[in-house]
This record gives structure tokens, sequence and C-alpha cells, in this order.
């Protein structure tokens, strides 16, 4: 087994009200707020391509705070519904499971926020969320909501990146009573994958040790506290 990661996730004070006068203002001002992470592993051979990702996590009473930066030389962005395949795009993920429990949620987004929400104790016979729930979580990607595909020509580091910043309330979680995040601790890992680029990738945050790409391994998964 791979070491285990640790994340320990910050409580802030943030200025909720600009969420309705200026998300993209505070999805700017969660840059100097939120604990910076990096999703590095590329533990898969036949898939090497490894775009750049970092994160950043806080949380503010019953709210998760959630930013991903990206910069990828192909940008994919063809599913504008919730609950499609959206890991087939430009994707990032969340995957997260309660202390003590056995089984965890998988929280999945392309670039243009499109969510695809399930819960269950292995890859399958996931029980799929209601757009209620999905409804609640707070998306604000950089590129905008309207399908989109673009490919950068020249080297990968010069390519332009994108961003999804991401609130999300303890009451999507619906089998657990979060009232506050203060002192939760849970299980999980955090992914890029796009399954349908022109040269597909598959990175992790915590690291992987399976012959394929397999993200629903909560072996692997690390942990992340609630300070």
């Amino acid at each position: 087994m791979p070491d285990t990661q640790k994340l320990v996730i910050p409580e802030v004070e943030a200025d909720l009200s600009l969420l309705e006068s200026d998300p993209e203002g505070f999805s700017e001002l969660f840059d100097q707020l939120g604990r910076p992470a990096s999703i590095g592993n590329a533990p898969w051979k036949e898939f090497p391509d490894k775009p750049e990702v970092s994160f950043r996590t806080a949380w503010s009473g019953n709210l998760m705070f959630l930013k991903y930066t990206v910069k990828e030389r192909e940008i994919l962005g063809s599913f504008a519904r919730d609950f499609s395949d959206v890991y087939k795009d430009s994707c990032v993920e969340l995957f997260l499971s309660p202390e003590e429990k056995d089984y965890y949620y998988n929280l999945e987004f392309n670039c243009i926020g499109s969510c695809l929400m399930q819960k269950g104790p292995g890859r399958e016979n996931r029980e799929v969320f209601s757009q209620d729930i999905a409804d609640r979580i707070i998306r604000i990607p950089s590129l905008g909501r309207e399908p989109i595909h673009r490919f950068h020509e020249g080297l990968a580091a010069e390519a332009a990146s994108w961003s999804l910043m991401l609130v999300i309330p303890a009451s999507v979680f619906t089998y657990e009573t979060i009232d506050s995040f203060k002192g939760v601790r849970m299980k999980g890992n955090l992914y890029k994958c796009g399954d349908e680029l022109e040269t597909p990738h598959y990175l992790c945050w915590n690291r992987i040790e399976t012959e394929q790409p397999d993200f629903h391994r909560p072996d692997f998964f690390g942990e992340l506290w609630f300070s």
C-alpha cells in the first residue's frame, strides 16, 4: 500500500454574500483563503499524460469549499446537464467516505460545472442522487456553463488554465447528520480525468496501485480532517 496522505481542511471566514452578488469575485477571493494541494499522481503507465492540477479546500459552518485549477492541452465540456457522463469530459472529482462508514459519495464535475453524484459501497449498483440534491451545490466555472471544446496547439505548459469553484453544503451528504464540519473526519480521494479526450488521463491525489485506472477504490483513500 502507498503512503496515505492527510489533508487538514481549515476553517475560514468567507463573505458568503458575494456568492449571490459576485460569484466570480468570491472564486477569486478564495485563492487567498483555501489550503492548497495538488493532484499529482499519474500511476498508470499506459496513461502518462499529466495535466497540471491543483486544488484549494476550506470550510465554514455547514459549507465545504473546494476549488480546482487545471492547465491541460485539451479542454472538453460536452455535457451541459447534470447526471450525464461528465467523466468523459475534462473532469474533476471528489470521493468522500464518512468515518466508520462502509460507503462513499462520489461527486464528479466537468469543466462547465455539470454534476454526477452517487453513493454506494463500491463501483456497482450505486445510488444516483436527485436533481434537488445536486442543485444545492453552488458551481462557479471559469469557462461558463455552455458546452466547450478547445485544443492548445503549443506546449502544454503554455495552455490557459480553467477553474471550478464549488460550495458544497453538508446537506448533500443525505445519509449523514452534519450541522457543522468542525471536527469531522472523512476518508477520500480527489481525481482528474478525461475519458474521451484525444489523450485520456487519470490523476489522483492519494496514489492508487491497481493495474488499470480505477477511482472506485476506497482502500486507497487518504484522510481529510476538518479542523
